[in-house]
């Protein structure tokens, strides 16, 4: 009989395994399904195999493996969750960190600060901003972010992530172009800049309109049809400064849009200035600016029409809670409402220019306390904030889903994984809720390991070099219950440790 191939059975049933690690520790949090107590995950050939208890994937695992394949098991004490996703920033302003660490009067007291900065870095007889994205994306690295959305404002910065190997997409930023100019020399530039990109072979590139108060009409016009016949995510700030609010309706756009979305506005500011009430979500809509292909920064001045809007087009909102206090956006993002009403939620850092810090988990912690104080009183809300920084940015980057989906822990996933190093209780279910808390609040500084596409790209002495379970085609005895036993025992010391400093106040953090 002669035997066909079944492309169904091959994906189902991959070859047997050579050569895995598994990765195991009291608490695993895999976000597209409930935590693991004393679980595992087993890697190989840069994905996830299988993760769940210890025990069970030991079971599953022995189907999987080749005669003479390797196992070996790096034991982690604290708890193991999918890599973050550091939904905007840019990496290239590592170098002007001296502006974040700055005081403002408002928006624009910040802008002459980054402008002159900027501008004194650019006459630099070497241009500095390679090395400093370089530089930036080794720290997203030692935090345990292994994806980021970077805005890429010179082109010598655009290959920050493929630098460190991470995941995520390099937008390429476009701004300061009025209507003429654009139509006769920006497109020209766009597509040589794009070019010159994609032949550095980056993973993933996009396209980032910068904001309506820098660009005019025709380039928010021609920049989504361009993305998308090119296969590119976009990415905008917006409704990020006062200028952008409406005028706080709760009417449906259909209705009061009906006085101004006919007239051929050359820009959002002429249209401001015409004494229009048209939020600045409200006109790209207008425009056919957003989509799901599309996520935006910062979404400070939100009202309800605008939340309703990006809901509908199946927009993402990277909240950057740091970022908007040092700038002075005027008012923090409406956490509370963002969450009760049901918006695709992620984390950014924005810039060292505007924020203390490239770790991601520092503004988890500032929304955690954003959200209570704006009167966010449910109990899922440290579940919906590790979402946020996880499955939420790999989703505003539309790399949620498919082969080298990201954000999870799942069979087929891409193995992208951050040891943290937090106190971890699993011996009841209110003790694990106070991890995740843990987690949130303090988590912050407290990476340990990280590892990208199976790889181990940063390990402060938390891994080592592991326990051979199995090698050179003979099983070892495992004895279950002594490791179980273990397990509990560095549980048991791990909650032991001295509690975390209390966290700062959204205050005492902004004034950092």
């Amino acid at each position: 009989m002669t035997t066909t191939y079944d492309p169904l059975h091959a994906a189902a049933h991959p070859e047997p395994l050579e050569d895995v690690t598994l990765y195991s520790a009291p608490l695993i949090i895999p976000v597209t399904g409930p935590v693991i107590v004393d679980g595992a995950v087993a890697v190989a050939d840069g994905r996830v195999m299988h993760v769940g208890s210890r025990r069970w994937l030991r079971r599953a695992l022995d189907q999987d493996l080749a005669a003479g394949a390797t196992v070996r098991e790096r034991h982690w004490r604290g708890l193991i969750m999918p890599g973050l996703i550091n939904a905007h920033t840019h990496l290239q302003y590592t170098a002007m960190a001296a502006v974040g660490r700055g005081s403002y009067a408002d928006f624009h007291g910040w802008e002459r600060g980054f402008d002159e900065v900027y501008e004194r870095l650019q006459q630099s007889d070497v241009s500095p901003w390679r090395h400093a994205a370089e530089e930036g994306a080794a720290m997203l690295v030692e935090s345990g972010t292994t994806a980021a959305a970077d805005i890429v404002t010179d082109p010598e910065a655009a290959g920050a992530l493929a630098s460190q190997g991470l995941h995520g997409i390099a937008y390429w930023e476009v701004m300061n172009w009025g209507n003429a100019q654009w139509r006769a020399e920006g497109i020209g530039y766009l597509v040589s800049q794009l070019g010159r990109m994609s032949r550095q072979g980056l993973p993933r590139i996009g396209i980032s309109p910068h904001a309506p108060y820098t660009l005019e009409t025709e380039p928010f016009v021609d920049l989504p049809d361009i993305a998308r016949q090119l296969d590119m995510r976009l990415h905008i700030h917006l409704a990020e400064t006062p200028m952008e609010a409406g005028g706080g309706e709760s009417t449906l756009t259909t209705y009061s849009a009906a006085g101004w979305r006919d007239h051929e506005w050359d820009s959002y500011s002429q249209l401001k200035q015409a004494g229009k009430q048209a939020s600045a979500i409200q006109f790209l809509d207008q425009l056919g600016s957003l989509g799901p292909d599309v996520h935006i920064a910062h979404g400070v001045w939100a009202d309800a029409e605008d939340r309703r809007i990006l809901r509908q087009r199946g927009v993402g909102v990277a909240l950057c809670p740091r970022s908007n206090r040092i700038t002075v956006t005027g008012r923090d993002a409406p956490i509370r409402e963002y969450l009760e009403e049901g918006n695709l939620l992620a984390v950014g850092t924005d810039s060292l220019s505007s924020s203390p810090s490239l770790d991601v988990l520092d503004d988890l912690a500032m929304l955690h306390d954003l959200a209570r104080g704006q009167g966010y009183d449910r109990e899922d809300l440290t579940h919906r904030l590790i979402r946020m920084v996880t499955l939420g940015g790999a989703e505003a980057l539309g790399m949620h889903v498919g082969a080298g989906r990201i954000g999870q822990i799942n069979a087929g996933a891409t193995a992208d994984l951050a040891f943290l190093d937090v106190p971890v209780d699993v011996a009841t279910p209110h003790g694990i809720e106070e991890t995740l808390e843990r987690l949130v609040c303090h988590g912050a500084g407290t990476n340990r390991a990280t590892v990208l596409s199976g790889r181990v790209v940063h390990d402060a002495g938390a891994l080592g070099e592991g326990e051979v379970l199995r090698g050179h085609g003979q099983a070892r005895d495992i004895d279950h219950d002594a490791i179980a036993a273990h397990r509990r025992h560095a549980a048991a010391m791990a909650i032991q440790q001295p509690e975390p400093p209390q966290s700062p106040t959204v205050t005492e953090r902004s004034n950092a």
